[in-house]
């Protein structure tokens, strides 16, 4: 436990030495960690000046920080709802030019986690890397079966180093969100929540194999793509062993030497891939860049690495769905209401400023189907979101970052690319989806479903019911609250127009008796009387206010 709590002081050190180098003293002595530092290095720094952050900075930051603090940045790289799109953007370079480790430490682990010898498994591993990135490195080898397999091994120590570091970075979101209230709606502590479990996902290579047969099988029928076959007698939490399929990474094809219509085919290809995944599938990749995207000499598209993924539920998917619709029906007010109610609303709200802004927006693209897909779009979209205090969901937005990836990629391939004219076989089968004679009657046998128990069990209860009332044996029951006080105010009033009714007969009886001439003695006296008692009933109505 000791030296845990050294080697945890020791990483704290590194982080604040390297925090420093970039200019951020005021920023560490404020979350309390000026303490790990000497005072000269402190006094030394605030010497010099502090520039302006620019989004390179930020970038070469995290890249000195290590691993985790890259896989942070690749986060916020896909969500511009979290970070301006210019740092978004220089935050993708992250994926990139990542240094491998030493081959040896790849075929300790590999040992290790597999409980065999390497020449147990492989007839052939291959030393030098075929990619690295910040969690792990991939080898290609050969199975003693002969099928060719690429191995993706995690980097040593990894996941110990991650828990120190995540330690820290949720003390900083804890700073942010306490110092910094203008943070609210970007919810600090919440966003560093949701990355810590995205992050452990990806450090468990079970998962990403779990998210790449989900692929494998949702594809295994459409001959324009192809994903690799998980081996799944050698997957761990450290060890993953695909098929190696052979293909070429889309940079190549985005460069420009290959035939033209061949590159047009690759386009529609990869878009109504990704069209799939997200209309269809629910289930899509979340970072389609051109590294993990390969393609084969006969147009087919080959996905890689599947630890980033996005899930739309079966509702969310319609509504996106319905959203594309009313974007390129040009329809506000729909839109509107889609958006609303796909977001989470924060603080202040005015829904007719908000219309106006999308119908600027819809305006500002007018006559180009392919809105969502623009870059432009995006960042037009996210300004609008922030500035009425509502956030969408973190699903929508990985969906929408991917597609303005997927637009990039196919327009570079084909200058004259039209998405929503690639995607028209996709929008059929949605519709068949949606509307067909199939789905009518899955809607039709889910109402059976859901009012199943209720015809089961229709007969007994009301036969139940009727045996009570042969029984005599039935009684209903009412409770009424609040309704004492209108009953005797009800009371005193027909009381009170009893009396006022015989004081009214009395006063016209009497009178009769004293015009008619004829001798009552008691006439005038009793005609006086109900006078009286008529002048008092009006007394008690004026002063009750009841006229």
């Amino acid at each position: 436990m000791k030296d845990k709590g050294k080697g945890k002081i020791k990483r704290i050190q590194e982080i604040t030495t390297i925090l420093i180098e970039h200019g951020l003293v005021e920023f560490i002595k404020e979350i309390g960690l000026s303490s790990f530092l000497s005072r000269k290095k402190l006094e030394d720094r605030l010497e010099k000046q502090m520039q302006e952050a620019k989004a390179e900075d930020l970038r070469r930051l995290l890249e000195d920080l290590g691993p985790t603090f890259i896989k942070l940045g690749q986060f916020l790289a896909l969500r511009p709802d979290l970070v301006p799109m210019e740092f978004a953007n220089e935050l993708r370079k992250l994926y990139e030019h990542v240094s491998p480790y030493p081959p040896e430490k790849a075929r300790k682990i590999i040992e290790k986690e597999l409980k065999k010898p390497l020449c147990d498994i492989f007839e052939e591993f291959y030393n030098t890397p075929l990619a690295a990135a910040s969690i792990g490195q991939v080898h290609e080898a050969t199975l003693k079966t002969g099928e060719e397999v690429v191995v993706k091994v995690q980097r040593p120590n990894i996941t110990n180093r991650i828990r120190a570091d995540m330690e820290l970075i949720k003390k900083i979101a804890q700073l942010i969100e306490k110092w910094v209230p203008e943070s609210e709606i970007y919810h600090p502590q919440d966003t560093i929540e949701e990355f810590k479990k995205m992050l452990e996902k990806e450090i468990n290579y079970t998962i990403e194999a779990r998210h790449g047969q989900r692929f494998y099988d949702s594809f295994k029928d459409d001959p324009t793509v192809i994903i690799p076959k998980i081996h799944w007698e050698y997957v761990t939490r450290k060890v993953l062993v695909m098929e190696n399929i052979e293909g070429k990474s889309m940079r190549i094809a985005m460069d420009g030497n290959l035939p033209t219509k061949f590159r047009k085919e690759l386009a529609t290809n990869f878009a109504r891939s990704m069209l799939r995944q997200f209309f269809i599938h629910g289930f899509f990749h979340a970072d389609p860049s051109p590294g993990n995207i390969y393609y084969t000499p006969e147009g087919e598209i080959i996905l890689f690495d599947f630890g980033a993924v996005g899930r739309l539920t079966e509702e969310r998917k319609n509504k996106v769905i319905d959203l594309f619709m009313a974007m390129a029906d040009e329809d506000t007010e729909k839109t509107v209401d889609i958006l609303l109610d796909l977001s989470v609303k924060h603080g202040e709200f005015n829904r007719d400023e908000l219309a106006w802004d999308i119908d600027d927006v819809l305006d500002l693209y007018r006559h180009k189907g392919d809105i969502l897909f623009r870059e432009g779009a995006e960042d037009e979209i996210m300004t609008i979101v922030n500035k009425h205090n509502i956030s969408l969901p973190p699903d929508f937005l990985l969906m929408q970052r991917a597609l303005v990836e997927t637009e990039g990629i196919c327009t570079t391939l084909d200058p004259d690319f039209d998405f929503f004219k690639a995607a028209e076989p996709v929008i059929l089968d949605v519709i068949k989806m949606r509307y067909g004679p199939r789905a009518q009657v899955d809607k039709f046998v889910g109402s059976i479903r859901s009012y199943g128990s209720l015809f089961h069990d229709l007969p007994k209860k009301a036969n139940n019911i009727l045996e009570r009332f042969e029984e005599r044996d039935f009684a209903v029951t009412i409770e009424h609250k609040g309704l004492k006080e209108l009953e005797e105010r009800l009371d005193q009033i027909s009381n009170l127009l009893s009396f006022t009714v015989i004081t009214a007969a009395i006063i016209i009886g009497s009178a009769l008796l004293v015009l008619s001439g004829e001798e009552a003695f008691f006439g005038p006296y009793i005609f006086l009387v109900s006078v009286l008692i008529g002048i008092w009933l009006l007394s008690i109505i004026v002063r009750r206010g009841s006229y």
